[in-house]
């Protein structure tokens, strides 16, 4: 019983997580206004993407504990594989789009 509400804890907060990410993304693909050459929206929007990507992860993540849960199955090779592809290439997305937009942002100080 006490683990049937520690499953429903633990997907609830995943849940949440992916909502607060897929918003985030929403809202800053959704931004518009220039500075100077528009570097902030282009970057805001790699960024989201990322952001994005990392939520499917989770959704992912989730479905993978949903499965060893129900089916009690130890692991499942798809699921983690598929999970961690996200969340590599929405981290990576992140830190580029966070690059070049740090980079576009100092050329202009300068």
């Amino acid at each position: 019983m006490v683990n049937n509400y520690l499953f429903i804890l633990i997907e609830a907060v995943s849940f949440i997580s992916v909502f607060a990410g897929i918003a985030a993304a929403i809202i800053m693909l959704r931004i518009n206004k220039r500075f100077g050459t528009g570097i902030l929206a282009s970057g805001f929007k790699t960024v989201a993407l990322g952001i994005g990507l990392i939520a499917i992860g989770i959704i992912f993540d989730a479905f993978q504990v949903y499965f060893q849960t129900i089916f009690n199955l130890s692991y499942s090779p798809f699921f983690i594989a598929v999970k961690e592809i996200l969340f590599l290439l929405g981290t990576y997305t992140i830190v580029i789009g966070s690059k070049k937009t740090g980079d576009n942002l100092e050329s202009l100080v300068n």
